[in-house]
């Protein structure tokens, strides 16, 4: 079946119903869009919503912050990961103060395309590691939901491989609702290869209605964010 009207006389006649001469009449949908009236209820909306959704997260303003963070998380599981110099893997490049703060913690970040120069190695490379780290390029605060483009240099392997996905992601890249994303997403010309979006740890409900945590990507996921 390759024609439009074929497709639509054998629906029709399957329904019993007669074929339709024109199109359904447009129907405007009217969304509201919220906005918030600071960055600092913006931050706040943010992280109730992504704690809601079974995520960690927590709020950081210096270095000091976020060493503390990272041990009150991990400190005591680090230790015990095999393969200890790739059990963290990373984007090549992360926010500032979570470099500073993992060489101040001495914990190796396993770079995702310097460690692995191949796709099928960098893929393995994930696969085996027990922790990914990344930035966002941007938050929706009315859901709790991290947006990241995916590039060679970031690849989507290191947020959905491991079992636990650590997010960086500073509090200027916060926006209201999707459609400002959306917006921001168009101005750039040339969309990327595929775009993330991260509410939570993955979960699914498709058997049996049986919710069911962590099968098509991490188990746990945590998410600092770099205040202002």
């Amino acid at each position: 079946m390759t024609h439009t009207n074929e497709f639509i006389s054998q629906l029709s006649s399957k329904l019993g119903r007669p074929i339709p001469t024109e199109p359904p009449k447009y129907v405007p949908i009217d969304v509201p869009h919220i906005h918030l009236s600071e960055a600092k209820e913006r931050a706040s909306s943010f992280m109730n919503n992504w704690q809601a959704l079974g995520g960690k997260g927590a709020i950081v303003n210096s270095h000091e912050d976020t060493v503390l963070c990272l041990k009150e998380w991990f400190g005591e599981q680090q230790s015990t990961w095999p393969n200890r110099d790739q059990a963290i893997v990373a984007w090549d490049m992360l926010p500032t103060i979570a470099e500073s703060a993992f060489a101040a913690l001495e914990w190796p970040l396993a770079r995702y395309t310097q460690a692995a120069k191949n796709p099928r190695a960098r893929y393995l490379l994930a696969s085996q590691a027990e922790l990914g780290v990344t930035g966002a390029d941007w938050g929706i605060a009315l859901s709790g939901t991290l947006v990241v483009n995916s590039s060679p240099q970031r690849g989507r392997a290191i947020s959905l491989l491991p079992p636990r996905h650590l997010t960086f992601i500073e509090a200027s890249k916060l926006r209201d609702n999707l459609f400002e994303v959306l917006e921001e997403l168009i101005s750039l010309g040339v969309p990327p290869s595929a775009i993330e979006m991260i509410s939570g740890p993955s979960r699914t409900s498709d058997i049996e209605m049986d919710l069911s945590i962590g099968v098509h990507g991490p188990i746990e996921v945590y998410v600092v964010l770099i205040g202002d």
